[in-house]
Protein backbone atom coordinates (compact mmCIF):
# COMPACT_ATOMS: atom_id res chain seq x y z
CA UNK A 1 0.00 0.00 0.00
CA UNK A 2 2.07 2.17 0.02
CA UNK A 3 2.93 -2.10 -2.85
CA UNK A 4 1.75 -0.81 -0.38
CA UNK A 5 2.81 0.43 -5.22
CA UNK A 6 3.45 -0.95 -3.92
CA UNK A 7 4.63 -0.51 -4.65
CA UNK A 8 1.46 0.74 -4.15
CA UNK A 9 3.95 2.58 -4.98
CA UNK A 10 2.16 2.53 -4.25
CA UNK A 11 0.90 0.30 -1.31
CA UNK A 12 2.00 -3.26 -1.62
CA UNK A 13 1.63 -5.81 1.19
CA UNK A 14 4.35 -8.44 1.00
CA UNK A 15 3.11 -11.76 2.28
CA UNK A 16 4.16 -15.40 2.14
CA UNK A 17 2.57 -18.40 0.45
CA UNK A 18 3.65 -22.92 -0.53
CA UNK A 19 5.86 -24.35 -3.13
CA UNK A 20 3.37 -26.89 -4.41
CA UNK A 21 4.95 -27.98 -7.66
CA UNK A 22 8.33 -29.08 -8.94
CA UNK A 23 9.02 -27.26 -12.17
CA UNK A 24 9.84 -29.35 -15.23
CA UNK A 25 8.23 -32.46 -13.78
CA UNK A 26 10.83 -32.80 -11.02
CA UNK A 27 13.82 -32.56 -13.35
CA UNK A 28 16.38 -29.90 -12.33
CA UNK A 29 15.69 -26.85 -14.41
CA UNK A 30 18.43 -25.62 -16.75
CA UNK A 31 17.77 -22.09 -18.07
CA UNK A 32 20.80 -22.32 -20.38
CA UNK A 33 19.11 -25.29 -22.07
CA UNK A 34 15.45 -24.40 -22.34
CA UNK A 35 15.42 -20.60 -21.98
CA UNK A 36 13.08 -20.62 -19.00
CA UNK A 37 13.58 -18.49 -15.90
CA UNK A 38 11.92 -19.68 -12.70
CA UNK A 39 11.35 -17.09 -9.99
CA UNK A 40 9.99 -17.89 -6.54
CA UNK A 41 7.17 -15.68 -5.27
CA UNK A 42 6.62 -15.59 -1.53
CA UNK A 43 2.86 -15.21 -2.03
CA UNK A 44 0.32 -15.88 -4.73
CA UNK A 45 -1.04 -12.67 -6.26
CA UNK A 46 -4.68 -11.87 -5.66
CA UNK A 47 -5.16 -10.57 -9.20
CA UNK A 48 -3.24 -9.02 -12.12
CA UNK A 49 -5.30 -5.91 -12.85
CA UNK A 50 -3.00 -2.98 -11.90
CA UNK A 51 -5.64 -0.50 -10.64
CA UNK A 52 -6.64 -3.05 -8.00
CA UNK A 53 -3.29 -4.63 -7.13
CA UNK A 54 -2.30 -4.10 -3.52
CA UNK A 55 0.52 -6.63 -3.09
CA UNK A 56 4.02 -6.84 -4.50
CA UNK A 57 3.61 -10.27 -6.17
CA UNK A 58 0.82 -8.90 -8.36
CA UNK A 59 3.01 -6.04 -9.60
CA UNK A 60 5.98 -8.35 -10.20
CA UNK A 61 3.91 -10.29 -12.74
CA UNK A 62 1.64 -7.58 -14.15
CA UNK A 63 4.58 -5.29 -14.89
CA UNK A 64 5.91 -7.83 -17.38
CA UNK A 65 2.61 -7.81 -19.30
CA UNK A 66 1.43 -4.19 -19.03
CA UNK A 67 3.45 -0.99 -19.43
CA UNK A 68 3.78 2.56 -18.20
CA UNK A 69 4.10 5.50 -20.57
CA UNK A 70 7.63 6.06 -19.26
CA UNK A 71 9.92 4.35 -16.76
CA UNK A 72 12.24 5.96 -14.18
CA UNK A 73 15.93 5.18 -14.30
CA UNK A 74 17.95 3.83 -11.39
CA UNK A 75 18.27 7.27 -9.77
CA UNK A 76 14.52 7.21 -9.10
CA UNK A 77 14.35 10.98 -9.18
CA UNK A 78 10.72 12.09 -9.12
CA UNK A 79 11.41 15.71 -10.03
CA UNK A 80 10.77 16.74 -13.63
CA UNK A 81 11.26 14.22 -16.45
CA UNK A 82 15.04 13.95 -16.75
CA UNK A 83 15.20 10.59 -14.94
CA UNK A 84 12.56 8.97 -17.14
CA UNK A 85 12.94 6.88 -20.28
CA UNK A 86 10.33 6.21 -23.01
CA UNK A 87 8.22 3.06 -22.76
CA UNK A 88 4.77 3.14 -24.38
CA UNK A 89 5.31 6.81 -25.14
CA UNK A 90 8.09 7.44 -27.66
CA UNK A 91 8.27 11.14 -26.71
CA UNK A 92 6.49 13.90 -24.82
CA UNK A 93 6.20 17.68 -24.84
CA UNK A 94 5.33 20.17 -22.10
CA UNK A 95 3.03 23.10 -22.70
CA UNK A 96 4.57 26.59 -22.25
CA UNK A 97 2.74 27.04 -18.94
CA UNK A 98 3.71 23.52 -17.74
CA UNK A 99 0.09 22.68 -17.01
CA UNK A 100 -0.12 19.93 -19.61
CA UNK A 101 2.08 17.19 -21.07
CA UNK A 102 1.41 15.64 -24.47
CA UNK A 103 2.56 12.01 -24.77
CA UNK A 104 3.07 10.54 -28.24
CA UNK A 105 2.46 6.80 -28.27
CA UNK A 106 5.03 4.60 -30.01
CA UNK A 107 3.50 3.83 -33.45
CA UNK A 108 4.75 0.24 -33.18
CA UNK A 109 3.06 -0.41 -29.83
CA UNK A 110 0.54 -3.26 -30.11
CA UNK A 111 -1.64 -5.11 -27.66
CA UNK A 112 -0.98 -8.82 -27.49
CA UNK A 113 -4.11 -9.45 -29.56
CA UNK A 114 -2.66 -7.30 -32.36
CA UNK A 115 -4.70 -4.12 -31.84
CA UNK A 116 -2.71 -0.84 -31.82
CA UNK A 117 -2.17 1.05 -28.57
CA UNK A 118 -3.76 4.49 -28.92
CA UNK A 119 -4.32 7.68 -26.97
CA UNK A 120 -7.84 6.45 -26.27
CA UNK A 121 -6.35 3.66 -24.19
CA UNK A 122 -4.48 6.23 -22.11
CA UNK A 123 -7.63 8.30 -21.54
CA UNK A 124 -9.58 5.14 -20.69
CA UNK A 125 -6.91 4.03 -18.21
CA UNK A 126 -6.98 7.32 -16.31
CA UNK A 127 -10.78 7.23 -16.15
CA UNK A 128 -10.66 3.71 -14.73
CA UNK A 129 -8.06 4.52 -12.06
CA UNK A 130 -10.04 7.48 -10.69
CA UNK A 131 -13.49 5.86 -10.97
CA UNK A 132 -14.94 5.49 -7.47
CA UNK A 133 -16.67 2.29 -8.60
CA UNK A 134 -13.23 0.80 -9.22
CA UNK A 135 -11.85 2.18 -5.93
CA UNK A 136 -8.21 1.93 -6.96
CA UNK A 137 -5.68 2.33 -4.11
CA UNK A 138 -3.68 4.51 -6.52
CA UNK A 139 -6.49 7.03 -7.07
CA UNK A 140 -5.32 9.48 -4.35
CA UNK A 141 -1.94 9.73 -6.09
CA UNK A 142 -3.59 11.03 -9.27
CA UNK A 143 -5.48 13.89 -7.63
CA UNK A 144 -3.48 16.63 -9.37
CA UNK A 145 -4.36 15.33 -12.83
CA UNK A 146 -7.47 17.16 -14.00
CA UNK A 147 -8.11 15.14 -17.16
CA UNK A 148 -6.61 13.22 -20.07
CA UNK A 149 -7.64 14.21 -23.59
CA UNK A 150 -7.11 12.62 -26.99
CA UNK A 151 -5.48 15.19 -29.27
CA UNK A 152 -4.63 12.76 -32.06
CA UNK A 153 -4.85 8.99 -32.52
CA UNK A 154 -1.46 8.58 -30.86
CA UNK A 155 -1.26 11.73 -28.73
CA UNK A 156 -2.71 11.82 -25.20
CA UNK A 157 -2.60 15.09 -23.27
CA UNK A 158 -2.50 15.18 -19.46
CA UNK A 159 -3.91 18.37 -17.90
CA UNK A 160 -2.99 19.29 -14.34
CA UNK A 161 -4.70 21.38 -11.68
CA UNK A 162 -1.43 23.05 -10.72
CA UNK A 163 2.30 23.03 -11.42
CA UNK A 164 4.57 21.10 -9.08
CA UNK A 165 7.82 19.17 -9.15
CA UNK A 166 6.29 15.68 -9.52
CA UNK A 167 3.82 16.23 -12.36
CA UNK A 168 5.60 13.90 -14.75
CA UNK A 169 6.01 11.25 -12.08
CA UNK A 170 2.29 11.42 -11.27
CA UNK A 171 1.34 11.05 -14.94
CA UNK A 172 3.56 8.06 -15.66
CA UNK A 173 4.47 6.07 -12.57
CA UNK A 174 1.17 5.09 -10.97
CA UNK A 175 -0.70 3.80 -14.04
CA UNK A 176 -0.09 0.83 -16.33
CA UNK A 177 -1.94 1.50 -19.58
CA UNK A 178 -4.94 -0.76 -20.19
CA UNK A 179 -6.70 -1.81 -23.44
CA UNK A 180 -10.02 -0.02 -23.88
CA UNK A 181 -11.18 -2.45 -26.56
CA UNK A 182 -10.88 -5.33 -24.06
CA UNK A 183 -12.09 -3.67 -20.85
CA UNK A 184 -14.28 -0.84 -22.12
CA UNK A 185 -17.55 -2.74 -21.79
CA UNK A 186 -16.71 -4.36 -18.44
CA UNK A 187 -18.68 -3.36 -15.35
CA UNK A 188 -16.35 -1.21 -13.28
CA UNK A 189 -17.69 -2.40 -9.95
CA UNK A 190 -17.00 -6.06 -10.77
CA UNK A 191 -13.55 -5.79 -12.35
CA UNK A 192 -12.02 -7.69 -9.46
CA UNK A 193 -13.75 -10.86 -10.64
CA UNK A 194 -13.33 -10.26 -14.37
CA UNK A 195 -11.44 -12.64 -16.64
CA UNK A 196 -8.90 -9.88 -17.35
CA UNK A 197 -7.98 -9.70 -13.66
CA UNK A 198 -6.54 -13.21 -13.88
CA UNK A 199 -5.48 -13.29 -17.55
CA UNK A 200 -4.55 -9.77 -18.71
CA UNK A 201 -3.95 -8.64 -22.28
CA UNK A 202 -1.02 -6.23 -22.36
CA UNK A 203 1.54 -4.56 -24.59
CA UNK A 204 4.68 -5.57 -22.69
CA UNK A 205 7.56 -7.93 -23.46
CA UNK A 206 5.74 -10.95 -22.03
CA UNK A 207 2.30 -12.39 -22.72
CA UNK A 208 0.17 -14.03 -20.09
CA UNK A 209 0.21 -17.83 -20.60
CA UNK A 210 -1.45 -19.56 -17.66
CA UNK A 211 -2.18 -19.44 -13.95
CA UNK A 212 -2.29 -22.68 -11.96
CA UNK A 213 -3.82 -21.64 -8.61
CA UNK A 214 -1.58 -22.32 -5.65
CA UNK A 215 1.29 -23.38 -7.89
CA UNK A 216 2.52 -21.00 -10.59
CA UNK A 217 1.92 -18.20 -13.06
CA UNK A 218 3.58 -18.57 -16.46
CA UNK A 219 4.41 -15.87 -18.99
CA UNK A 220 5.73 -16.28 -22.54
CA UNK A 221 7.98 -13.87 -24.43
CA UNK A 222 6.07 -11.79 -26.99
CA UNK A 223 7.93 -12.49 -30.23
CA UNK A 224 6.33 -9.41 -31.84
CA UNK A 225 7.36 -6.98 -29.10
CA UNK A 226 8.45 -3.68 -30.63
CA UNK A 227 11.63 -3.42 -28.58
CA UNK A 228 14.25 -6.11 -28.22
CA UNK A 229 12.77 -9.52 -27.60
CA UNK A 230 13.02 -10.88 -24.06
CA UNK A 231 16.05 -13.11 -23.53
CA UNK A 232 13.99 -15.86 -21.88
CA UNK A 233 11.23 -17.61 -23.79
CA UNK A 234 9.32 -18.27 -20.60
CA UNK A 235 9.20 -16.88 -17.08
CA UNK A 236 7.56 -19.05 -14.46
CA UNK A 237 6.63 -17.54 -11.11
CA UNK A 238 6.47 -20.44 -8.65
CA UNK A 239 4.38 -19.86 -5.53
CA UNK A 240 6.98 -20.64 -2.87
CA UNK A 241 6.10 -19.46 0.59
CA UNK A 242 8.08 -21.75 2.82
CA UNK A 243 11.56 -20.16 2.75
CA UNK A 244 13.32 -23.36 3.80
CA UNK A 245 11.64 -25.45 1.12
CA UNK A 246 12.17 -22.72 -1.48
CA UNK A 247 15.89 -22.56 -0.73
CA UNK A 248 16.19 -26.32 -1.08
CA UNK A 249 14.50 -26.15 -4.48
CA UNK A 250 16.90 -23.40 -5.54
CA UNK A 251 19.92 -25.38 -4.37
CA UNK A 252 18.59 -28.38 -6.32
CA UNK A 253 18.17 -26.31 -9.50
CA UNK A 254 14.37 -26.07 -9.66
CA UNK A 255 14.33 -22.32 -8.96
CA UNK A 256 16.62 -19.68 -10.45
CA UNK A 257 15.75 -16.61 -8.35
CA UNK A 258 14.73 -16.26 -4.70
CA UNK A 259 14.05 -12.52 -4.43
CA UNK A 260 14.08 -12.39 -0.62
CA UNK A 261 16.45 -14.55 1.43
CA UNK A 262 16.62 -14.79 5.20
CA UNK A 263 19.80 -13.46 6.74
CA UNK A 264 20.58 -16.85 8.26
CA UNK A 265 20.64 -18.40 4.78
CA UNK A 266 23.06 -15.96 3.14
CA UNK A 267 26.16 -17.92 4.19
CA UNK A 268 24.66 -21.14 2.86
CA UNK A 269 24.02 -19.48 -0.49
CA UNK A 270 27.54 -18.07 -0.61
CA UNK A 271 28.97 -21.58 -0.37
CA UNK A 272 26.64 -23.00 -3.00
CA UNK A 273 27.91 -23.99 -6.44
CA UNK A 274 24.54 -23.14 -8.01
CA UNK A 275 23.58 -19.88 -6.28
CA UNK A 276 25.12 -16.55 -5.45
CA UNK A 277 23.77 -13.90 -3.04
CA UNK A 278 22.87 -10.57 -4.58
CA UNK A 279 21.94 -7.47 -2.57
CA UNK A 280 18.88 -5.75 -4.02
CA UNK A 281 18.47 -2.03 -3.38
CA UNK A 282 15.32 -1.66 -1.30
CA UNK A 283 12.55 0.76 -0.35
CA UNK A 284 10.87 -1.64 2.08
CA UNK A 285 9.86 -1.51 5.71
CA UNK A 286 7.81 -3.43 8.26
CA UNK A 287 5.22 -1.91 10.52
CA UNK A 288 2.18 -2.73 12.61
CA UNK A 289 -0.85 -1.09 11.06
CA UNK A 290 -3.40 -0.08 13.71
CA UNK A 291 -7.15 0.23 13.20
CA UNK A 292 -8.17 3.45 14.88
CA UNK A 293 -11.89 2.83 14.38
CA UNK A 294 -14.30 0.34 15.84
CA UNK A 295 -14.51 -2.56 13.34
CA UNK A 296 -18.26 -2.83 14.02
CA UNK A 297 -19.07 0.88 14.09
CA UNK A 298 -16.72 2.73 11.76
CA UNK A 299 -17.91 6.16 12.91
CA UNK A 300 -16.73 5.37 16.45
CA UNK A 301 -13.13 5.10 17.68
CA UNK A 302 -11.63 1.71 18.38
CA UNK A 303 -12.26 0.98 22.09
CA UNK A 304 -8.53 0.52 22.69
CA UNK A 305 -6.48 1.70 19.71
CA UNK A 306 -8.64 4.75 19.11
CA UNK A 307 -6.93 6.29 22.15
CA UNK A 308 -3.89 8.30 21.01
CA UNK A 309 -2.25 7.87 24.42
CA UNK A 310 -2.43 4.08 24.05
CA UNK A 311 -0.83 4.19 20.61
CA UNK A 312 1.99 6.45 21.81
CA UNK A 313 2.57 4.21 24.82
CA UNK A 314 2.78 1.14 22.54
CA UNK A 315 5.38 2.94 20.42
CA UNK A 316 7.50 3.70 23.49
CA UNK A 317 7.19 0.16 24.89
CA UNK A 318 8.57 -1.55 21.77
CA UNK A 319 12.32 -2.04 21.59
CA UNK A 320 12.90 -1.65 17.85
CA UNK A 321 16.65 -2.16 18.13
CA UNK A 322 16.21 -5.49 19.92
CA UNK A 323 13.66 -6.70 17.38
CA UNK A 324 15.89 -5.80 14.42
CA UNK A 325 18.90 -7.45 16.08
CA UNK A 326 16.90 -10.63 16.71
CA UNK A 327 15.90 -10.80 13.04
CA UNK A 328 19.55 -10.57 11.97
CA UNK A 329 20.94 -9.56 8.58
CA UNK A 330 18.49 -7.53 6.56
CA UNK A 331 16.63 -5.73 9.34
CA UNK A 332 17.53 -2.20 10.49
CA UNK A 333 15.60 -0.37 13.25
CA UNK A 334 13.06 2.02 11.75
CA UNK A 335 14.08 5.67 11.81
CA UNK A 336 10.69 7.05 10.82
CA UNK A 337 7.33 6.28 9.20
CA UNK A 338 8.87 5.52 5.78
CA UNK A 339 12.05 3.70 4.73
CA UNK A 340 15.07 5.86 5.53
CA UNK A 341 16.01 6.63 1.87
CA UNK A 342 12.60 8.28 1.37
CA UNK A 343 12.80 10.38 4.52
CA UNK A 344 16.08 12.06 3.57
CA UNK A 345 16.52 13.37 7.10
CA UNK A 346 13.09 15.06 7.24
CA UNK A 347 11.48 12.85 9.89
CA UNK A 348 11.65 13.47 13.65
CA UNK A 349 13.02 10.58 15.69
CA UNK A 350 10.56 7.89 16.69
CA UNK A 351 9.78 7.73 20.43
CA UNK A 352 12.71 6.20 22.34
CA UNK A 353 12.29 2.85 24.01
CA UNK A 354 11.15 3.77 27.54
CA UNK A 355 9.01 1.30 29.49
CA UNK A 356 8.60 3.67 32.45
CA UNK A 357 7.37 6.54 30.32
CA UNK A 358 4.97 4.21 28.46
CA UNK A 359 3.46 2.97 31.74
CA UNK A 360 3.15 6.52 33.08
CA UNK A 361 1.36 7.63 29.92
CA UNK A 362 -1.17 4.82 30.28
CA UNK A 363 -1.68 5.69 33.94
CA UNK A 364 -2.38 9.33 33.08
CA UNK A 365 -4.89 8.24 30.42
CA UNK A 366 -6.86 6.21 32.95
CA UNK A 367 -5.68 2.73 31.95
CA UNK A 368 -5.02 1.18 35.36
CA UNK A 369 -3.34 -2.08 36.31
CA UNK A 370 -5.18 -3.61 39.27
CA UNK A 371 -3.16 -5.60 41.83
CA UNK A 372 -2.66 -9.14 40.56
CA UNK A 373 -4.03 -8.31 37.08
CA UNK A 374 -2.05 -8.91 33.89
CA UNK A 375 -3.89 -6.39 31.70
CA UNK A 376 -4.76 -2.79 32.34
CA UNK A 377 -8.36 -1.69 31.92
CA UNK A 378 -10.46 1.45 31.78
CA UNK A 379 -14.22 1.55 32.23
CA UNK A 380 -14.24 -2.26 32.20
CA UNK A 381 -12.52 -2.39 28.82
CA UNK A 382 -9.38 -4.53 28.86
CA UNK A 383 -6.25 -3.07 27.30
CA UNK A 384 -5.87 -5.93 24.85
CA UNK A 385 -5.86 -6.33 21.08
CA UNK A 386 -5.16 -8.94 18.39
CA UNK A 387 -2.27 -8.77 15.93
CA UNK A 388 -2.63 -10.39 12.51
CA UNK A 389 0.66 -11.92 11.32
CA UNK A 390 1.23 -13.68 7.96
CA UNK A 391 1.32 -17.36 8.90
CA UNK A 392 4.45 -18.21 6.94
CA UNK A 393 6.41 -15.01 7.60
CA UNK A 394 9.08 -16.30 9.95
CA UNK A 395 10.58 -12.88 10.63
CA UNK A 396 7.15 -11.43 11.31
CA UNK A 397 6.32 -14.17 13.79
CA UNK A 398 9.57 -13.65 15.66
CA UNK A 399 8.97 -9.90 15.78
CA UNK A 400 5.41 -10.47 17.02
CA UNK A 401 6.54 -12.73 19.87
CA UNK A 402 9.10 -10.15 20.99
CA UNK A 403 6.49 -7.39 20.85
CA UNK A 404 4.07 -9.50 22.85
CA UNK A 405 6.64 -9.91 25.63
CA UNK A 406 7.60 -6.22 25.59
CA UNK A 407 3.98 -5.02 25.79
CA UNK A 408 3.18 -7.47 28.59
CA UNK A 409 5.62 -5.54 30.77
CA UNK A 410 3.39 -2.46 30.73
CA UNK A 411 0.13 -4.37 31.21
CA UNK A 412 -0.92 -4.58 27.56
CA UNK A 413 -2.21 -7.86 26.18
CA UNK A 414 -1.54 -8.71 22.54
CA UNK A 415 -2.90 -11.91 21.00
CA UNK A 416 -1.02 -13.16 17.93
CA UNK A 417 -3.29 -14.42 15.16
CA UNK A 418 -1.51 -16.19 12.27
CA UNK A 419 -3.28 -15.70 8.96
CA UNK A 420 -2.63 -16.53 5.31
CA UNK A 421 -1.83 -13.73 2.90
CA UNK A 422 -5.16 -13.74 1.02
CA UNK A 423 -7.16 -13.61 4.25
CA UNK A 424 -4.92 -10.85 5.61
CA UNK A 425 -5.57 -8.71 2.55
CA UNK A 426 -9.31 -9.37 2.81
CA UNK A 427 -9.38 -8.49 6.52
CA UNK A 428 -7.49 -5.25 5.91
CA UNK A 429 -9.79 -4.25 3.05
CA UNK A 430 -12.87 -4.98 5.17
CA UNK A 431 -11.40 -3.05 8.16
CA UNK A 432 -11.90 -6.24 10.17
CA UNK A 433 -8.83 -6.18 12.38
CA UNK A 434 -7.24 -4.55 15.41
CA UNK A 435 -3.63 -4.54 14.21
CA UNK A 436 -1.67 -6.20 11.41
CA UNK A 437 2.04 -6.70 10.85
CA UNK A 438 2.83 -5.97 7.22
CA UNK A 439 5.86 -5.43 5.02
CA UNK A 440 5.53 -2.60 2.53
CA UNK A 441 7.40 -1.98 -0.72
CA UNK A 442 7.31 1.77 -1.41
CA UNK A 443 7.47 3.70 -4.64
CA UNK A 444 10.14 6.44 -5.00
CA UNK A 445 7.94 9.30 -3.78
CA UNK A 446 7.36 9.90 -0.07
CA UNK A 447 4.08 11.55 -1.03
CA UNK A 448 2.68 8.06 -1.56
CA UNK A 449 2.15 8.05 2.21
CA UNK A 450 -1.22 9.61 1.29
CA UNK A 451 -2.37 6.12 0.32
CA UNK A 452 -1.94 4.79 3.84
CA UNK A 453 -2.83 7.77 5.98
CA UNK A 454 -4.61 10.34 3.84
CA UNK A 455 -8.21 11.03 4.83
CA UNK A 456 -9.52 10.71 1.26
CA UNK A 457 -7.94 7.25 0.95
CA UNK A 458 -10.57 5.81 3.29
CA UNK A 459 -13.45 6.58 0.93
CA UNK A 460 -14.29 2.91 0.42
CA UNK A 461 -13.53 -0.55 1.72
CA UNK A 462 -10.96 -0.87 -1.07
CA UNK A 463 -8.98 2.17 -0.03
CA UNK A 464 -5.45 1.78 1.29
CA UNK A 465 -6.05 3.73 4.51
CA UNK A 466 -7.08 0.52 6.21
CA UNK A 467 -6.72 1.91 9.72
CA UNK A 468 -9.10 4.83 9.20
CA UNK A 469 -6.57 7.46 10.28
CA UNK A 470 -7.74 11.02 9.65
CA UNK A 471 -5.76 14.16 10.32
CA UNK A 472 -6.41 17.44 8.58
CA UNK A 473 -2.96 18.56 9.70
CA UNK A 474 -1.34 15.62 7.93
CA UNK A 475 -3.54 16.07 4.87
CA UNK A 476 -2.66 19.76 4.63
CA UNK A 477 1.07 19.11 5.04
CA UNK A 478 1.11 16.44 2.32
CA UNK A 479 -0.95 18.69 0.07
CA UNK A 480 1.56 21.49 0.60
CA UNK A 481 4.42 19.15 -0.24
CA UNK A 482 2.62 17.96 -3.37
CA UNK A 483 2.02 21.56 -4.47
CA UNK A 484 5.56 22.76 -3.81
CA UNK A 485 7.65 23.91 -6.73
CA UNK A 486 10.96 24.21 -4.87
CA UNK A 487 12.66 21.50 -2.85
CA UNK A 488 13.01 23.51 0.37
CA UNK A 489 9.25 24.10 0.61
CA UNK A 490 8.56 20.44 -0.11
CA UNK A 491 11.10 19.35 2.49
CA UNK A 492 9.56 21.58 5.16
CA UNK A 493 6.04 20.34 4.37
CA UNK A 494 6.95 16.66 4.42
CA UNK A 495 8.83 17.14 7.68
CA UNK A 496 5.63 18.56 9.19
CA UNK A 497 3.66 15.60 7.82
CA UNK A 498 6.05 13.06 9.36
CA UNK A 499 6.00 14.89 12.71
CA UNK A 500 2.21 14.63 12.71
CA UNK A 501 2.33 10.91 12.00
CA UNK A 502 4.91 10.24 14.70
CA UNK A 503 2.84 12.20 17.24
CA UNK A 504 -0.43 10.48 16.33
CA UNK A 505 1.10 6.97 15.94
CA UNK A 506 -1.43 5.42 13.52
CA UNK A 507 1.14 2.62 13.13
CA UNK A 508 4.07 1.12 14.99
CA UNK A 509 7.12 1.37 12.76
CA UNK A 510 9.47 -1.52 13.44
CA UNK A 511 12.31 -1.96 10.95
CA UNK A 512 13.52 -1.21 7.44
CA UNK A 513 14.46 -4.11 5.19
CA UNK A 514 17.70 -4.63 3.32
CA UNK A 515 16.93 -7.23 0.65
CA UNK A 516 19.26 -10.06 -0.33
CA UNK A 517 18.36 -12.38 -3.21
CA UNK A 518 19.66 -15.79 -4.21
CA UNK A 519 20.28 -15.94 -7.97
CA UNK A 520 21.47 -18.87 -10.01
CA UNK A 521 25.08 -18.20 -10.96
CA UNK A 522 24.50 -18.38 -14.69
CA UNK A 523 21.65 -15.80 -14.58
CA UNK A 524 22.65 -12.18 -15.23
CA UNK A 525 20.16 -9.68 -13.69
CA UNK A 526 19.83 -6.28 -15.33
CA UNK A 527 18.20 -2.97 -14.49
CA UNK A 528 17.39 -3.75 -10.85
CA UNK A 529 15.84 -0.71 -9.15
CA UNK A 530 15.22 -0.02 -5.48
CA UNK A 531 11.48 0.32 -6.08
CA UNK A 532 11.20 -2.78 -8.26
CA UNK A 533 13.89 -5.43 -8.69
CA UNK A 534 11.76 -6.88 -11.51
CA UNK A 535 11.57 -3.66 -13.55
CA UNK A 536 13.77 -4.88 -16.44
CA UNK A 537 13.20 -8.62 -16.27
CA UNK A 538 13.00 -8.86 -20.08
CA UNK A 539 16.66 -7.72 -20.24
CA UNK A 540 17.96 -10.43 -17.93
CA UNK A 541 20.25 -12.90 -19.64
CA UNK A 542 21.82 -16.29 -19.05
CA UNK A 543 25.47 -17.23 -19.52
CA UNK A 544 26.26 -19.37 -22.53
CA UNK A 545 27.74 -21.97 -20.23
CA UNK A 546 27.12 -22.60 -16.57
CA UNK A 547 29.83 -25.00 -15.40
CA UNK A 548 28.71 -25.06 -11.78
CA UNK A 549 25.21 -26.36 -12.65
Amino acid sequence: MPYAQRKPAAFRVAGRAVLAVAIACGTPHDPARDSTLVIALAAEPTLLLPPLIAETPGFVIADQVLERLAEPDSTLSTTGDQAFRPRLAESWAWSPDSLSIAFRIDPNARWHDGAPVTARDVRFTFAMYIDTAVASPAAPLLANIDSVQVREERVAVFWFHRRHAQQFFDATYHMRILPEHVLGAAARASLRTSAFARAPTGSGPFRFARWVPGQLVELAADTAYRRSRAQFDRVIFAIASDPTAALVRALDGDIDVLPYVRGADVARISHSRRLTPLAWPSLSNALVMLDLRDPLRRTHPHPVLGDRAVRRALAMAIDRARIAAALGVGAVPASGPLPAPLLRGTAPPLPPFDVGAAAALLDSAGWRLAPGATNRDRDRIALRFALLVPSTANAGRRAAVLMQDQLRRIGVGMDIEPIDNASLTARLSAHNFDAALVELDWDPSPLSARQLWGTDSDASAEGANFGGYSSRTFDAAIESAASAIDSSTARSATSHAWSTLVDDAPALWLYDLERVAAVRRCVRPSGVRADAWWSALSNWTVAESCPND
